[in-house]
């Protein structure tokens, strides 16, 4: 890892019922990415709704990587001055799901003023191994607005 952090964010995205992967970052072959944050927000109107289901997932982008079936996202370089490139692509919003999904772990988060902060501790870190991705993907019950962002590191 060369210290190279990068955000990959996405804002007031409208999701309907149904799994759906709304962030997703893919290493590059021989680059791991560590997750070392990921934030995400719902603004859901009507407090007696159900949570949202949320996952963070593993994922092979096998089909259907960032880019295809999704909107890209350019990472956005934490600290400008460095001359290094993200090598990492990114993508949110996908319309059909990428392949393969392996779910590392679930969190039930409010749609009425839900948020959700996690910050990686330093001796368990969200690895993505070089040419795999990572993300995270939505259950909503409701049609709610999502945000959120992934902040990695190369």
């Amino acid at each position: 890892m060369a210290y190279n952090q990068f955000d990959v964010p996405a804002q007031t995205v409208s999701y309907t019922t149904g799994l759906k992967t709304a962030l997703g970052i893919q290493a590059s072959t021989n680059v791991c990415v560590k997750v070392m944050e990921a934030s995400f927000s719902f603004d859901g109107s009507t407090s007696g709704n159900a949570p949202a289901q949320c996952e963070f997932d593993q994922i092979t982008f096998a089909t259907n990587a960032p880019g295809t079936n999704s909107t890209s996202v350019t990472p956005s370089k934490s600290d400008t001055g460095r001359g290094e490139t993200i090598q990492a692509t990114a993508g949110k919003t996908w319309t059909a799901q990428p392949t393969v999904i392996a779910l590392q772990w679930p969190i039930a988060v409010g749609q009425y003023n839900g948020i959700y902060h996690y910050v990686n501790p330093f001796v368990s870190p969200f690895i993505i191994i070089g040419g795999k991705g990572g993300g995270i993907s939505i259950n909503t019950p409701n049609t709610v607005n999502f945000s959120g962002k992934l902040h990695g590191e190369e």
